[in-house]
């Protein structure tokens, strides 16, 4: 699968399984968004990986915070392609 230039909403992204999925998809040439609620460690994960990742505080319970954080991510990378 081409994930260069694909843009990736990563929930759970700030930490275990989800930080290694975002830090993969970057290194293969992606953009990610990660959606979690743990917002210093999302920060800072964002932070080191550079203008390729950004991080959205969101609580995936709360189906308006969800929806926020998809419009914020189109804003910034300009589509959504892969979901994890």
């Amino acid at each position: 699968m081409e994930i260069k230039d694909s843009v990736a909403v990563v929930t759970g992204g700030a930490s275990g399984l989800g930080e290694a999925c975002v830090r993969n998809l970057v290194n293969r040439g992606g953009k990610v968004s990660i959606f979690d609620f743990a917002q210093d460690r999302g920060e800072k994960v964002a932070s080191e990986l550079g203008d390729s990742v950004i991080f959205c505080m969101t609580d995936i319970t709360d189906e308006a915070n969800v929806q926020a954080a998809i419009d914020k991510t189109i804003e910034t990378f300009g589509a959504i392609h892969i979901a994890v």
